[in-house]
């Protein structure tokens, strides 16, 4: 009687979640559209875009080879670093209207804020993406110290590159280097110039992220972009807008970027 009970129970609960997470990322796509877009409708066809665009099930099925790839490794749960839908339309909505000829990000692992990006600057019919990343390899030991304290626990599978679900029409906008950005970062900027976008989504220690806005922000354009992901696990963000003057505009609960 209890498991006959608990079965409609639950899928009553998943049906309530999924509806205040409806609920939630409409607010949020609402309040992102009135700060930083012309109007709700730009998001709305920046979003039609993107779904007649092929990528979002590219994504999915690559989602599925992921967790074939990883479903007997060893050692704890393996994920994939995937953004989350509102984010990916944010990003793209994002690009789409700074229209950028320099973008620069870290973090790629995988691929998925990549590939979003990309398909903007593919659309917008110009622009370049800088990528780094000292991505985590699936099945390699590494010695203490290689990464800052905030890596997670996002990997690239055994047998693939990182970025490797990044559709090929897309990578002829796209250069990677890999390596910490510490180490490349300074140097990348100093090589592309004035930059148009900047994302951060590495390492999310304070120690990293404050080093990547540092560096990244006095390189941008008036009107360019700092995005950051994951901003909620450290003060890093909101502390480093506060000194700049600069209102955060939320792209989701834990992505937001300021405007220069």
């Amino acid at each position: 009687m209890v498991n006959t009970l608990s079965r409609p129970l639950r899928r009553a609960a998943g049906l309530a979640l999924r509806t205040r997470r409806r609920v939630r990322d409409e607010r949020l796509k609402r309040r992102f559209a009135s700060a930083f877009l012309p109007d709700r409708a730009a998001l709305a066809t920046y979003e039609r875009e993107l779904q007649a665009s092929g990528l979002l099930e590219h994504l999915r099925s690559k989602g599925r080879e992921f967790d074939e790839a990883v479903r007997d490794v060893p050692g704890p749960r393996h994920t994939i670093g995937a953004i989350a839908y509102l984010e990916g339309i944010n990003l793209y909505a994002v690009l789409r209207t700074v229209k950028p000829h320099i973008a620069v990000e870290t973090g790629v692992c995988n691929g998925f804020s990549t590939a979003f990006s990309l398909l903007a600057l593919e659309r917008n019919g110009h622009g370049e993406l800088h990528s780094i990343d000292l991505p985590r390899m699936i099945g390699t030991d590494y010695v203490p110290g290689t990464f800052f304290e905030g890596k997670g626990q996002a990997g690239v599978p055994e047998g693939k590159q990182p970025g490797w679900l990044v559709p090929d029409h897309l990578r002829h906008r796209w250069s990677l280097i890999l390596g910490r950005s510490d180490e490349h970062l300074p140097e990348l900027l100093e090589r592309v110039g004035t930059i148009d976008s900047f994302l951060h989504d590495s390492e999310h220690s304070f120690e990293n992220m404050w080093f990547e806005y540092s560096q990244a922000f006095p390189a941008l354009r008036e009107g360019g972009v700092l995005m950051s992901h994951d901003i909620n696990t450290t003060e890093a963000f909101p502390r480093f807008a506060a000194e700049h003057g600069r209102e955060p505009i939320d792209l989701s609960r834990g992505m937001a970027l300021i405007v220069k």
